[in-house]
């Protein structure tokens, strides 16, 4: 069974976000550090942004002989996004449930604490403090995930399609190009 060059990178994508958060864990960005994670955590984005620019650019010069256009690359990416966004959920809910299951209770702690750090009057604490206590449940998360890897890496995938669409040759050229290549 083979499994097309998207698929297959898509899930190195979201794999190399659970390596990511393996890392954020071991650092101690989950529990003693909680409050330096969200400064970190943003780093994250190098992953997609790398991940999505190297197979764009491996399929521009090798599979499309050095040219893509940018509707070609932006349908490439696109499957590069749906699959990160199906499975990077599934790698949080194994982290957050198997590796880390106190990590979501250390975020809501510390958002908790954020809260009432501020000077804001008691009713409004206390909506905030319901409305953080339901995005630090499982399922709230996960969804957040989902959207998350889904809004990352759409608006990568239009950037870099952008920027990595290559003309093709003309006809002359590509001849040419062929010719020196049967050669080589």
């Amino acid at each position: 069974m083979q499994i097309s060059l998207e698929v297959r990178n898509g899930i190195l994508i979201a794999f190399g976000c659970f390596l990511w958060l393996l890392l954020e864990n071991v650092l101690g960005l989950h529990s003693q550090y909680i409050d330096l994670q969200d400064l970190f955590s943003w780093l994250i984005i190098l992953i997609p942004l790398s991940g999505i620019y190297f197979t764009l650019k491996y399929k521009r010069d090798k599979i499309q002989r050095g040219s893509i256009s940018f509707i070609e690359s932006l349908r490439t990416s696109s499957i590069i996004t749906a699959t990160v966004s199906i499975t990077s959920p599934l790698f949080v809910w194994l982290y957050v449930s198997a590796v880390n299951p106190t990590y979501l209770l250390f975020k809501q702690e510390n958002a908790l604490k954020i809260i009432r750090d501020s000077q804001i009057d008691v009713n409004t604490l206390l909506l905030r403090e319901d409305a953080i206590k339901k995005s630090f449940e499982t399922f709230s998360y996960i969804l957040s995930a989902f959207v998350f890897a889904l809004a990352v890496c759409m608006t990568l995938s239009i950037v870099l399609s952008i920027l990595i669409r290559k003309k093709p040759l003309n006809s002359l050229d590509k001849m040419a190009d062929d010719a020196n290549k049967s050669v080589n």
